[in-house]
């Protein structure tokens, strides 16, 4: 093929030839099947998706991936957390026109614990475990705020207080316990 040259232009010593035959003879395999109609391309997402062995392998590891993290955001309870070698549980719940709101702290199971966890060093020294209670209304706002402690205990001990019905429907809690701190939430049981 040659191409045009102006009325100034003298014709080039370089000219370009193009054969398509023999270009697609150099090509790939999956090149020259295309151009020759053999191959017949997927129709469909998920055809397209399991039309490999690769592509079934990522499509099967995406799948595990998201089961897990949904499983793991499904599981995780928010009203439930470990601080200082003590577990927490927040629970809270309407009664009457009152909502009462509780922490149950224990220690851990000694195979849980850290190794330097002294219970009985910590009552006789008579520390506290403290809890700052907020209570939520359906905005978000903090309607209500509430300090407690007390002693720790060798066996389970409660942080509880309840206050006034003001439509509270989610209550965080602030829980400090030898120097370490958790944060926890949970719903109004109704």
């Amino acid at each position: 093929m040659v191409e045009g040259y102006s009325e100034e232009e003298k014709e080039s010593a370089f000219q370009f030839h193009y054969d398509r035959n023999e270009r697609i003879s150099n090509a790939p395999k999956i090149v020259q099947d295309y151009y020759a109609g053999k191959m017949q391309m997927q129709r469909g997402l998920f055809r397209i998706l399991v039309a490999t062995k690769f592509n079934r392998i990522m499509l099967f590891t995406v799948a595990l991936f998201s089961v897990v993290v949904l499983g793991l955001n499904f599981l995780r309870n928010p009203a439930l957390g470990v601080c200082a070698g003590f577990e927490c549980e927040l629970s809270a719940f309407a009664y009457g026109d009152d909502i009462l709101a509780q922490i149950k702290i224990h220690p851990l199971q000694k195979s849980l614990r850290d190794k330097n966890f002294r219970i009985e060093e910590y009552i006789e020294k008579n520390l506290e475990a403290a809890a700052i209670f907020e209570f939520l209304d359906a905005d978000g706002e903090v309607e209500l705020r509430s300090q407690k402690s007390a002693s720790i205990k060798k066996n389970e001990f409660f942080l509880r207080t309840s206050v006034p019905n003001y439509d509270i429907i989610e209550v965080n809690t602030l829980v400090e316990i030898l120097g370490e701190r958790l944060e926890l939430k949970t719903n109004i049981r109704r």
